[in-house]
């Protein structure tokens, strides 16, 4: 995974300390062989910096509007749907899977290339190169700290805090986030000079922290029932770690990570949004913007000030009729498993005003 990974040096060498200290067993080959990859692509990303060196002095990016939310609460299809307004750019698959060398040669990828798509493995949704994706994963690949390194190594998912908030960390450790986050935000405004919305679901976590680093940003937090979010994580985090993990993890640790990460997540969430406007953070029903999209939108370009919505809606309606089609895979869980959330989740979904969805999520 490392190799496919695309890791820099230095995000390499934090992965091997990480397997060294879980007391993996990776072989003297191995590690060669992932190493000279990463000292590759840590060689393109010094070719890329010096050609763009004088405009780095002069780039400085604007506000991000920021998609937050738990993982498969809908950040994708809140943040293809924005990303549909053409005044605003998004990292694309290609540039976050390949941070160190995107500016030389994402254009070299030809159109057709650029737009074949695969699906998921995780819910079968279509992407392409082209497509809006996690700038999570550019950070993991720049060498910052990053939550992503659990998906080499999994044992780390049993720590959730430690590895989840960034602010638990030492001081230098955050420093090199922001200093590899601000500067991938340098390479966006440098490829297409336009105010960026990013999604993952990492940045949730960070909420507090991203308030204060960036000022004028804007805040969308997408919410979906409970239940359905961690029977839908369940199956996230075993086709990921089964893909790409160098050791294994049981279901049950797979399962207490979620239910630990989600508290989290609603805690960083919580302590930010106290200190928001409503112009500046606001939610979203992921039932409700499935329901009705074009109204969610339009409420949402309301309450965020962002304007001409009637220019957009052409480009919303022809990406909705385009993925009209998709069918969203069965989601199951066992009278155990509701008993966990129910004990571990109960007053937060009740506080939410969910219900059991049966509707959504059947019990085996």
């Amino acid at each position: 995974m490392a190799k496919q990974l695309r890791l820099s040096l230095r995000a390499w060498n934090r992965i091997a300390h990480r397997i060294d200290d879980q007391g993996i067993n990776l072989s003297r080959l191995s590690r060669c062989i992932y190493w000279s990859a990463a000292a590759v692509h840590s060689y393109l990303l010094r070719i890329q910096h010096a050609t763009r060196l004088d405009a780095f002095d002069k780039v400085v990016p604007d506000p991000p509007i920021f998609v937050l939310g738990f993982w498969r609460s809908g950040t994708t299809l809140l943040h293809e749907l924005l990303c549909c307004d053409q005044r605003w750019g998004f990292p694309s698959t290609y540039a976050c899977l390949n941070p160190t060398h995107f500016l030389l040669t994402e254009s070299w990828v030809s159109q057709g290339k650029r737009q074949q798509q695969a699906v998921r493995p995780m819910d079968n949704m279509r992407f392409s190169w082209e497509s809006p994706q996690e700038d999570e994963f550019a950070l993991l690949v720049l060498g910052a700290p990053s939550p992503y390194q659990a998906l080499i190594v999994p044992s780390l998912l049993r720590d959730p805090e430690s590895l989840l908030d960034l602010q638990s960390l030492p001081k230098d450790e955050q420093q090199c986030w922001v200093n590899t986050f601000c500067y991938f935000l340098q390479l966006l405004k440098l490829q297409q000079g336009k105010r960026m919305v990013l999604k993952s679901p990492t940045h949730g976590f960070r909420l507090p922290l991203l308030a204060s680093l960036l000022p004028g940003s804007r805040y969308i937090l997408i919410e979906r029932n409970p239940y359905a979010v961690f029977a839908s994580n369940i199956k996230l985090w075993k086709t990921l770690l089964g893909m790409y993990g160098v050791e294994t993890l049981s279901q049950e640790e797979i399962e207490q990570f979620v239910l630990g990460a989600y508290s989290l997540h609603e805690a960083a969430i919580r302590e930010a949004q106290s200190t928001l406007s409503p112009q500046v953070f606001t939610c979203v029903r992921y039932e409700a913007l499935v329901g009705d999209p074009i109204a969610e939108l339009a409420k949402l370009y309301d309450k965020m000030d962002f304007r001409d919505f009637e220019t957009v809606r052409p480009r919303i309606e022809t990406y909705l009729s385009r993925t009209q089609g998709h069918v969203r895979n069965p989601i199951r869980l066992s009278l155990a498993q509701r008993e966990r959330i129910d004990r571990s989740w109960g007053a937060l979904i009740q506080n939410k005003g969910y219900n059991w969805p049966a509707n959504e999520v059947s019990v085996s």
